[in-house]
């Protein structure tokens, strides 16, 4: 009985260790799913997140290729350097731009104009413009913008901001040469109110409509009348003023006025019946005495006809004129000193240092020295150089700058000009004359040195400046130190320069001369001059 009891404890004692053992096993079995199923789920997540990673990278190389495109097709420089400034990238359109094969591993310092190299490595990088040296030794302005690098050197990117030649003109129809001139009509304010157009032959032969209105530079032109009204097609009537001669028949002007032409009746011969329908009346006045022309104006003058006094040779026939009665005038008075002043001074002075950069070779910091010295006149060279006769392709802010781009041999130039026609009260048609002057010399220059055109454009433009200045021109250029070759051009026609500007001056008067053979080589000269210099002086001052 015993030995039952004793075997039942033990089956019992066996029977719980095996039950135990089971749930142990049991246990860990289900801490193994558990374990498998999540290492499953945490395998299934990385396969995911792996997937979306290759995703995401695959998406940064498209990105990246696309961006790689972009700068590789740039029309812009986009480069790279190390520390010492040597490229280490160069988009293909940085060899477009200097001309050169290979730019990685180039100096970009050494690319880079003398006076401009600070700039290309500035500690914190560099905004402005620039040049750099083209493969055929050339400088090419750029407007760069840079930035240093983390690890040392720096990223930018440059655009050409050299100016493209321009497109070779349409040809203009074939049309029978005219050699034409125009003469201002001014007011007693000395104010431009139209202009003559005097020509070899009949103007209306050699033009058309338009390009007659354009050579009045926005206002009325004045052309003797044709004898064929048919011929006026295309002018516009408020903008064109018709000469009639003395004897035109009086049904013809009566015509002319009712299609809404201005009418001016040019010279007088006793016959009133054209005074009924022409507003202005023109008389020579040279040469003729006080009574003689007191008479000859009384009837226009009761009509209240506008009265223009033409062959005004001087101030002092100006002033004659306008106390007889007449509030018109043409002629050369204009551009003659009026007589009122004596040694130039005040105005002088901003032209004194210019004249000794335009006589003579001066460096870039000369002549940004000189020019910002003037801090009226730095202003307005950069208004002028900002203007839409440059149109540039951003606003320039210094005079730095603006040599920068255009070179010390144009900047030099329109500071010139701007400093002329800052002189106190200089007539708009002066400097338009003074313009006109340069632009015709230098083009006379043909093919001469880049250094002699500049200085028959001087010529021309100082031309006028015993009138700007009301001084003797011997007076002006004892102050200015020009060259002996410039000074006997001015004072008394001598040399090439002194028979460029003299031919120029008799062309101006109505008088066209043949030269080299070619009678219209003046000609394309004086309007290629008229037409510049209308535009730049629409902006100067």
């Amino acid at each position: 009985m015993v030995t039952l009891v004793v075997l039942a404890a033990v089956l019992a004692v066996l029977a719980a260790v095996l039950f135990a053992q089971l749930r142990a096993s049991r246990a860990r079995e289900a801490v193994l799913e558990a374990t498998r199923a999540r290492q499953a789920a945490e395998g299934e997540r990385l396969r995911e997140r792996a997937a979306a990673l290759e995703g995401e990278l695959e998406a940064a190389r498209a990105v990246a290729a696309r961006h790689r495109r972009l700068v590789e097709q740039a029309g812009d420089w986009i480069w790279e350097t190390d520390a010492d400034g040597v490229l280490t990238y160069s988009n293909p359109a940085g060899a477009e731009l200097l001309g050169a094969g290979e730019l990685v591993g180039r100096s970009a310092v050494e690319l880079t104009h003398p006076d401009d190299q600070p700039a290309v490595i500035a500690p914190e990088g560099f905004a402005g413009v620039i040049r750099r040296r083209h493969a055929d030794g050339t400088w090419r302005t750029l407007d760069t913008r840079s930035a240093a690098l983390p690890d040392g050197g720096w990223r930018g990117i440059d655009r050409d901001l050299t100016a493209p030649a321009p497109p070779a003109p349409a040809p203009a129809p074939e049309r029978p040469g005219v050699a034409i001139v125009r003469w201002p009509v001014v007011d007693g304010r000395r104010e431009v109110v139209g202009y003559e157009l005097v020509g070899a032959g009949d103007v209306l032969d050699g033009f058309a409509p338009e390009e007659l209105q354009e050579l009045g530079g926005g206002r009325p032109v004045w052309i003797a009348a044709p004898e064929d009204p048919e011929r006026l097609a295309g002018l516009a009537p408020d903008r064109t003023v018709l000469q009639l001669a003395p004897g035109t028949p009086d049904e013809r002007a009566r015509r002319l006025r009712e299609a809404g032409f201005g009418l001016a009746l040019d010279g007088l011969d006793g016959d009133d019946a054209l005074l009924e329908h022409c507003g202005i009346v023109k008389v020579h006045t040279r040469g003729r005495e006080d009574d003689e022309l007191r008479a000859l104006i009384a009837r226009p003058a009761e009509r209240g006809l506008v009265l223009v006094a033409t062959g005004v040779a001087s101030t002092e026939e100006f002033t004659r004129c306008r106390v007889l009665g007449f509030s018109h005038f043409q002629g050369e008075f204009f551009a003659r000193p009026r007589g009122e002043g004596g040694e130039p001074t005040g105005a002088l002075a901003s032209l004194q240092t210019l004249a000794e950069l335009t006589g003579e070779e001066g460096s870039f910091e000369e002549l940004e020295r000189t020019i910002g010295a003037d801090v009226g006149l730095s202003l307005a060279l950069l208004r002028y150089v900002n203007s839409a006769f440059f149109a540039l392709p951003r606003e320039i802010d210094s005079v730095r700058e603006a040599l920068a781009l255009l070179g010390t041999r144009a900047v030099r130039r329109w500071a010139t000009v701007v400093a002329l026609s800052a002189v106190p009260d200089a007539p708009d048609q002066l400097v338009a004359l003074a313009l006109l002057r340069a632009r015709m010399c230098e083009l006379l220059g043909g093919d001469s040195s880049e250094e002699d055109r500049d200085r028959l454009f001087t010529v021309g433009l100082f031309s006028v400046a015993d009138a700007l200045l009301d001084a003797p021109m011997e007076t002006i250029l004892r102050e200015l130190p020009f060259s002996e070759d410039m000074t006997s051009a001015l004072l008394r026609y001598e040399g090439r320069k002194g028979r460029i500007l003299a031919t120029t001056l008799r062309y101006e008067q109505g008088h066209f001369p043949e030269i080299d053979g070619d009678p219209l080589e003046l000609a394309q000269a004086y309007l290629t001059a008229l037409k510049w210099a209308d535009d730049a002086g629409r902006w100067v001052g």
